[in-house]
């Protein structure tokens, strides 16, 4: 990646064979947690302005690890005792309630979608990371694109900015749809996760 591009590597993730989707915690001190944190500390250097605050995940393909790094990383900035969001905006292929095993009763799709939805309805508490909450996908719409473009998605970040010092939103790979491309109004930052040999 060094010798094709001149974008900053963030950092390198070790392959993890605990099972575990969750694997950063305050006392964890393996080989994987240790590698986000470093992730986190460059990505804190990168985000030096406090109103930067939103970053965006994406990858080539599905597979590549997206999910599992959007997951870790916002639970290593929680551990900072910041006020962390997850967003799933992955809406055609949702993962992020299998991943963390959560089943919200409400998701993001149903919020863009209703007017009868309130925000605090969508955004789930995590209780193994404090400080870390989650808002899941729901859902998969009928008119994903046109959802990710309408102007709900901006007034919604513009009140979570207001509620969280890190935003970390987990989308769908921009190899095989648009919808990513149009998310980068409400990003500060875009990590661009690849896998090596996939």
């Amino acid at each position: 990646v060094e010798r094709m591009t001149d974008v900053p590597i963030l950092g390198e993730m070790c392959i993890d064979n605990s099972g575990r989707r969750l694997v950063v915690a305050s006392e964890d001190t393996t080989a994987t947690a240790e590698l986000f944190r470093l992730m986190r500390s460059n990505l804190l250097f990168i985000l030096n302005d406090p109103r930067d605050k939103v970053v965006l995940l994406t990858s080539t393909s599905s597979g590549e690890g997206k999910s599992f790094i959007s997951i870790n990383l916002a639970a290593s900035l929680a551990l900072l005792n910041k006020k962390v969001l997850l967003v799933g905006m992955d809406i055609r292929n949702p993962q992020l309630s299998n991943y963390l095993g959560i089943s919200p009763q409400f998701g993001l799709t149903q919020y863009l979608s209703s007017s009868a939805i309130s925000l605090k309805q969508i955004i789930y508490q995590m209780k193994e990371v404090p400080g870390l909450d989650v808002i899941c996908a729901g859902p998969v719409p009928p008119n994903p694109a046109e959802l990710l473009i309408s102007t709900k998605v901006d007034d919604l970040f513009r009140e979570l900015r207001d509620m969280y010092d890190y935003i970390i939103v987990d989308t769908a790979p921009i190899g095989l749809v648009s919808d990513t491309f149009t998310l980068d109004r409400i990003a500060d930052a875009s990590i661009y996760v690849c896998r090596a040999n996939y």
